[in-house]
């Protein structure tokens, strides 16, 4: 079922993609997440609050995650969302497609660069399973608290108004 789903959207998202689009999905840099970019992302960020938001193409709680963080995008502050995609190459133009489409493509967007995404997951965070949609709080000291689950308005609202 999921992949069905994920199928559909990704048929939507790229038949949505006007031939004018096509030019912002060549601009649309998906970053690739090694072992090493957690700390390249955290370095970036140094003394500042941000989220790191772990997703798929193909987690339709996280697509919904995402539609919900386009709403709030204009509230955070510069730089306070990172997307990671968890998908391999394959699906790359997926990516970059529904990104385009709910227009989050200019963010900091990274995606799994690694054929063993066990490691990558491991190098974010040893405890973590793999479960999606995943989020990691970081506060100014960058404390960070894990979330996994779909976020919700509440929460991500709570957030940014304690970060201010």
């Amino acid at each position: 079922m999921a992949k069905a789903l994920t199928a559909v959207l990704s048929l939507l998202a790229v038949s949505a993609t006007s031939f004018a689009d096509a030019s912002i999905d060549a601009q649309l840099e998906l970053k690739p997440f090694q072992p090493e970019s957690l700390a390249q992302i955290e370095a970036a960020h140094k003394g500042q609050a941000f989220i790191a938001v772990i997703w798929s193409i193909d987690c339709p709680p996280c697509l919904k995650e995402l539609a919900l963080l386009q709403q709030l995008k204009d509230q955070f502050p510069p730089g306070g969302l990172v997307l990671i995609a968890a998908d391999s190459a394959e699906y790359t133009d997926s990516v970059q497609s529904f990104l385009n489409e709910v227009e989050l493509n200019e963010l900091d967007n990274w995606m799994f660069a690694d054929s063993a995404p066990e490691r990558l997951r491991y190098s974010i965070d040893p405890s973590w399973y793999g479960e999606l949609p995943r989020a990691y709080f970081y506060d100014k000291a960058h404390k960070r608290y894990a979330h996994s689950g779909s976020l919700k308005k509440e929460k991500l609202e709570q957030w940014l108004l304690a970060t201010q």
